[in-house]
């Protein structure tokens, strides 16, 4: 996030950039030197050429150019960058949670590095690997039906008993020979390939009554870590000519670019391992087999020690979920009890009202039956009241209780 309010004074950033280089004066500032330079010019402040400083430094006398006049000068913000924090470092092994993966993981890549162990791309391999060649299958039946506009002009084999590879025409035999030469130096150390076995617990999906066949993605098994990888290639736009349009809409086609990139997906955080290799002018993935395999390792190791530390979160987790628990379960016996005596309360001001008309309406009825009052209907309501009375008296109440545990039992 960017911060600063004040605005770069013309003078001063003048004398500045003169009397230092260029990049001392954007530390001083907090930005590149790039954005001192666009400022300079956009205030019209002259800047020294190059090579001045070099002469500056030989004992040589320069001339510094003069701040000219600029009476519409902009007022320029001066945005700095907030300092970066420093980046946590890398644990030792002694305070891992699993240090003994990472023992091995250091006897693996110590091996890794013998004369022996190097692998060598061949363009000629045989394709003896039966997901690879699922995979040729697959990228010659995409092939044949011409990748189009939604392909942008590569060809594709879907993560289903085949690797995940999407390629220009030109490049599937190269990406074929790079997945078998990888195949085969995986399976030379014994780390295996194939589908992740399915958890028997899991569910299989039904759709109208038929069960859904889900796709089978091909993993490699290292250190006991499943790890998918794939192939993929970037396209570029091209402009196509008016007599090549076959409609208004198209107007570009997609030229695949020549460049493989290699993708590791199974990439946990901080897991300090590269997962990504993009094809430059003097970078191939093919020279890069082996790289791939060290940082599989580091992956693997890596997934270990997070689930440590996934399952330390977990135990946390259920301590705070339990204190919260109790403490739910406290909140609502202080709200059982507050609502109990509220109710009481309103039910002994309701009887002591009760008693009061009672009384009273029994005090008038005898004013006014005098002699009929006992034989009267309204000497028999009166008694029924009083029965009332001595049935819901205070007296004959449970007390309440302030341990409501049992109560809540289903909280916990």
């Amino acid at each position: 996030m960017w911060n600063g309010t004040d605005y770069y004074n013309r003078e001063t950033l003048y004398d500045q950039v003169w009397a230092e280089p260029l990049l001392e004066v954007a530390k001083r500032y907090g930005v590149s030197d790039v954005a001192i330079a666009k400022t300079c010019r956009k205030m019209h402040i002259p800047l020294p050429g190059r090579g001045y400083w070099s002469k500056i430094q030989s004992g040589l006398m320069m001339k510094k150019e003069p701040l000219p006049p600029f009476d519409t000068c902009p007022l320029v913000r001066r945005m700095s960058r907030p300092p970066k924090a420093p980046e946590s470092p890398k644990k030792s092994i002694s305070e891992r949670l699993v240090p003994e993966a990472f023992i091995l993981e250091q006897e693996i890549v110590q091996k890794e590095t013998q004369p022996e162990m190097k692998i060598v791309y061949r363009a000629d391999v045989k394709l003896t690997n039966p997901y690879v060649l699922n995979t040729e299958r697959k990228l010659q039946d995409s092939l044949r039906k011409k990748p189009g506009h939604f392909e942008r002009g590569r060809c594709i084999s879907s993560n289903d008993e085949a690797f995940e590879v999407s390629v220009g025409p030109d490049n599937i035999t190269r990406a074929l020979a790079i997945l078998q030469i990888l195949c085969d130096a995986l399976d030379a150390r014994g780390y295996s390939i194939g589908p992740k076995p399915k958890d028997p617990k899991e569910k299989q999906e039904v759709h109208y009554g038929f069960p859904v066949r889900e796709p089978v993605p091909i993993y490699a098994k290292v250190l006991d870590t499943y790890i998918i990888f794939r192939i993929t290639e970037k396209s570029c736009k091209r402009e196509l000519a008016p007599e090549h349009r076959t409609s208004s809409y198209s107007t570009f086609e997609y030229v695949p670019s020549g460049k493989l990139c290699f993708e590791i997906l199974t990439s946990p955080y901080e897991s300090y391992a590269r997962h990504t290799w993009q094809e430059g002018k003097a970078f191939k993935i093919e020279d890069q087999i082996h790289e791939f395999i060290i940082n599989m390792i580091h992956i693997a190791t890596m997934k270990k020690e997070n689930a440590a530390q996934d399952e330390i979160r977990h135990k946390r987790w259920l301590i705070e979920e339990e204190k919260r628990r109790e403490r739910e379960r406290l909140h609502q016996m202080e709200n059982s009890r507050i609502k109990t005596l509220l109710e009481e309360t309103e039910k002994l001001v309701n009887i002591n009202r009760i008693k009061d008309y009672i009384t009273a309406i029994t005090e008038e009825g005898k004013r006014r039956l005098g002699e009929n009052y006992p034989d009267s209907d309204f000497a028999k309501w009166v008694d029924w009241a009083q029965q009332f009375l001595e049935k819901n008296d205070c007296r004959s109440w449970k007390l309440p209780k302030f341990d409501l545990s049992d109560q809540y039992f289903f909280i916990l």
